[in-house]
């Protein structure tokens, strides 16, 4: 069984590529050690399919990783475990993807390269799949993930993390895609991107910079603003980006989890 860890991004900027390889984003992000786990069985039926929790559900991105990882129409029944939701900030779509290829292939940049351009080709993701194969191919999760080229082969930093930190899984989560294709967010996302530095980065930097990131956009809504209004006062949070979740960290994490437990699933790492 192969495992793909969720990725939380903080900060992104949108670069333009002349094909989906090139096409990607820059940014800080926190790899977490909760994410996707997968199992690839052969059945006599010639088209692939996606199982999860005991019913075949559509997950054209991993079906087509798949296909560019060259296993199209093999009989393949994959079955997937996700400990994180889709569409609420944790990067699930690209983890899906990756997981699956990394269960077919043994060539981590063959399955980089191929979940990667599924995942542009759908417009559900631009770094998530190459930060998570770099705490792989460490194997470190958690940690501070910065993408500092975009791209497939884009050059990534990573930072392991030993402080506690949690995230509250909050609202019904958001469409990625109606956002990195819109030509007017696109401008916002990346002129909020510009100045901002990734130098000797903490966890507790690392989320700071992802709250002035937060506000330089304008992607918050009135229940995730509410949730870091009322957070204890020391500590730090952020969206997770694109979603509708949050992540924090303090000197106190019991007293934090008491506070987001009424908003959502707090999960503490």
């Amino acid at each position: 069984m192969s495992f793909a860890p969720g990725h939380i991004s903080l900060t992104f900027a949108i670069w333009d590529g002349e094909d989906e390889l090139s096409k990607g984003s820059t940014g800080i992000g926190l790899i977490i050690p909760q994410g996707v786990h997968c199992a690839i069985e052969k059945s006599k039926n010639k088209k692939n399919k996606i199982i999860r929790k005991g019913k075949e559900v559509d997950d054209l991105v991993t079906l087509r990783a798949v296909q560019l990882l060259g296993f199209k129409d093999k009989g393949l029944v994959i079955h997937q475990r996700h400990d994180l939701p889709l569409g609420s900030g944790f990067g699930i779509s690209g983890a899906s993807a990756l997981a699956a290829c990394l269960e077919l292939e043994k060539d981590i940049d063959e399955c980089v390269k191929a979940s990667h351009q599924a995942e542009v080709e759908f417009n559900t993701g631009l770094g998530d799949v190459v930060a998570i194969a770099e705490s792989i191919k460490k194997t470190s999760f958690p940690s501070i993930i910065i993408r500092e080229t975009p791209g497939y082969l884009g050059k990534v930093t990573c930072v392991p993390i030993t402080e506690k930190f949690v995230i509250c899984i909050s609202g019904l989560g958001r469409n990625t895609s109606e956002i990195i294709s819109d030509k007017s967010w696109i401008e916002i996302i990346n002129s909020a991107a510009l100045g901002i530095q990734y130098t000797n980065v903490s966890l507790r930097s690392a989320i700071k910079i992802g709250r002035l990131f937060t506000q330089r956009t304008g992607l918050i809504n009135e229940n995730i603003s509410q949730m870091i209004d009322t957070l204890p006062l020391g500590s730090v949070s952020s969206i997770a980006h694109l979603g509708t979740s949050i992540v924090a960290t303090s000197d106190d994490i019991p007293n934090l989890i008491d506070s987001l437990q009424k908003f959502g699933d707090v999960r503490d790492y």
